[in-house]
């Protein structure tokens, strides 16, 4: 469910709780996969930012380097953001309960 669609702040407490105790569970189950991902996309970011370092490479062949760094920069942040948030918004949304 998107974000935008989700009401916490309607949900009683135990609702939240019991959201929290699962996203614990999801991160502690999963927390090593989700870092093999992450490592994996840092590893080939920096094999693309050490072919930018080169002296003797197209522009073209430079510009396509940059432009994959941004997408995997952006797909790192996507996913940390998307974890954060499954985790911290109903936490968020019982403290201002």
């Amino acid at each position: 469910m998107p974000d935008n669609q989700r009401h916490y702040g309607n949900w009683s407490n135990e609702e939240l709780l019991n959201a929290e105790a699962t996203a614990r569970q999801f991160l502690e189950e999963n927390g090593g996969q989700i870092a093999d991902t992450m490592r994996a996309k840092v590893r080939f970011l920096e094999t693309l930012i050490q072919r930018v370092s080169q002296r003797k490479i197209e522009f073209q062949d430079r510009l396509e380097y940059l432009a994959r760094i941004s997408e995997i920069a952006k797909l790192i942040q996507d996913d940390a953001d998307g974890f954060f948030a499954l985790a911290s918004q109903p936490m968020v949304a019982r403290l201002l309960k």
